[in-house]
């Protein structure tokens, strides 16, 4: 499964690591130093399937960014990973409750990281696969009533002849 990820971390040995197990698994991968950086990305057109963010960084941290983020309608829908030291209840809670798909804590093992990538990337694609079933659907029944109300005025008009 190739996809896009955006890897957001301040810290230079874990970010070019997690960028190394990403590539490993075939994804493609953009990294940044912190949210300001990763947002010039962003701005530049990298539209990734996945963001993975530090939410300790300068400049920008991960709150923030994760709220610019949201801001951009095409980047609404996008599964967003916290990814960071801050593990407490309380900090976990305040990833979940901002929106964050879901809060990995550091240190992290490389396969629980490739699980938690993997089941985002699937569940959004599967979600974007109903959406596309449920927009033809709504195409059918509108070509079905848009082509009823035409022919009834024609049958009027013709007198219940076929035309």
């Amino acid at each position: 499964m190739e996809a896009a990820v955006l890897f957001v971390e301040d810290n230079p040995d874990l970010r070019e690591n997690a960028a190394l197990v990403l590539n490993m698994e075939g994804y493609t991968v953009q990294v940044a130093r912190d949210g300001r950086e990763a947002l010039d990305i962003l701005e530049n057109g990298f539209v990734p399937q996945l963001i993975v963010s530090d939410i300790m960084m300068p400049r920008m941290d991960g709150y923030e960014f994760f709220q610019a983020v949201r801001e951009k309608p095409h980047l609404r829908a996008v599964p967003f990973i916290f990814l960071t030291a801050r593990g407490s209840r309380r900090d976990v809670s305040t990833g979940r409750l901002l929106g964050a798909d879901d809060y990995l804590v550091k240190p992290f093992d490389p396969e629980e990281f490739l699980i938690a990538v993997q089941s985002k990337l699937q569940r959004t694609a599967e979600l974007r696969a109903q959406a596309g079933e449920d927009l033809d659907d709504a195409r059918r029944s509108l070509v079905q009533m848009i082509s009823h109300e035409l022919r009834t005025p024609l049958t009027y008009v013709t007198g219940g002849l076929p035309c």
